[in-house]
């Protein structure tokens, strides 16, 4: 099986060497983002790449639907889809093998920033684990949106349409997390909608800090998209097996519902890796002193309003998992 995905894997990458279009895309894509990035150094005088990533989600959103949006369609309008299937190979390494290799090719145009980062670390006192977080960040991003765009690049066989349908999926995952958005919410429908976001899981890891509520976030949305890729694939073939082409339904269905109820409730899932130098976001070794050393309860209490506006959850978080840490240190006190 691995030697398929590898085959498959090569094949796409070549195709995309053999074509102008994707040197044209990542060069447009690399030239506008930081072309943002050192307007905002020069006119602020901060010396990072946030600029950069703040923008990513948005860059993202037409960047990789341009890249994926012939891995699939352009397949099977010229009918050499059916030529791979045709092969020992099944539609689940077709996909796997055409993610691994969009994804690897997003990522090559995202390293190509690198250089901007290393004179950055270089000429200033940046901080290299928040530049790191930000790329872990960028990598996570890029595997979801590849995964949209082949789900939409297997819905159809015109490049243009699948296009617009991959574009209008990730506009859509990042615009349901802006402030224009929310704020007309009521504020317990308001934090699932930003669950359910890219802009808030996007934005907490590019902080600094790798939460495994948003690796979980941008892994279960892209395995589900990949899923449904699959799904879409296999379904000419399973049209015939009624009883195959009711499970594969009930089985998108049942993976759909886990994925969202998953990201909806997953404020209660605790781990993170605190990746600033001067770790921001962890208890100091005199804090954890200090509350290792009680010899009494203490009680701390967090008062939390029903009303509290969507935009404040994502400081909710961050106090909550400060008292959950704190309770942590204190064994037991």
């Amino acid at each position: 099986m691995i030697r398929r995905i590898r085959t498959v894997v090569r094949r796409e990458m070549s195709s995309f060497f053999d074509h102008p279009t994707a040197y044209i895309l990542v060069v447009a894509f690399l030239a506008l983002g930081l072309f943002l990035t050192f307007r905002t150094i020069y006119a602020a005088g901060i010396a990072t790449l946030r600029p950069f990533f703040d923008l990513l989600p948005w860059l993202f959103a037409i960047f990789i639907p341009a890249l994926t949006m012939r891995s699939l369609a352009e397949e099977r309008r010229s009918g050499t889809l059916e030529w791979l299937l045709s092969h020992p190979l099944r539609e689940t390494e077709v996909i796997i093998g055409k993610f691994l290799g969009n994804w690897l090719l997003v990522l090559a145009a995202l390293a190509g920033t690198l250089p901007t980062a290393f004179g950055l670390l270089i000429v200033s006192e940046a901080d290299g684990g928040i530049m790191m977080a930000e790329y872990i960040g960028g990598g996570l991003l890029a595997a979801q949106g590849v995964a949209i765009g082949l789900w939409a690049s297997s819905l159809t066989r015109n490049q243009i349409t699948a296009f617009i349908l991959a574009v209008s999926a990730s506009f859509a995952l990042v615009i349901i997390g802006t402030p224009v958005v929310l704020i007309g919410l009521p504020p317990s429908l308001g934090v699932g909608v930003s669950n359910l976001s890219v802009l808030g899981h996007f934005e907490n890891v590019a902080r600094g800090v790798v939460d495994l509520r948003d690796v979980l976030y941008f892994v279960s949305t892209a395995a589900l998209f990949l899923f449904m890729a699959v799904g879409i694939m296999s379904r000419e073939r399973l049209s015939a097996e009624r009883s195959a082409h009711r499970r594969l339904r009930t089985g998108t269905a049942a993976l759909v519902a886990t994925v969202v109820v998953l990201n909806l409730l997953g404020g209660n899932i605790r781990g993170r890796l605190d990746l600033t130098q001067e770790g921001l976001y962890t208890l100091s070794d005199g804090t954890r002193e200090i509350l290792g050393e009680l010899d009494d309860i203490v009680t701390l209490k967090l008062v939390i309003s029903d009303e509290l506006p969507t935009e404040l959850q994502p400081t909710l978080l961050d106090v909550a998992d400060l008292v959950a840490d704190l309770r942590g240190a204190a064994n037991g006190n």
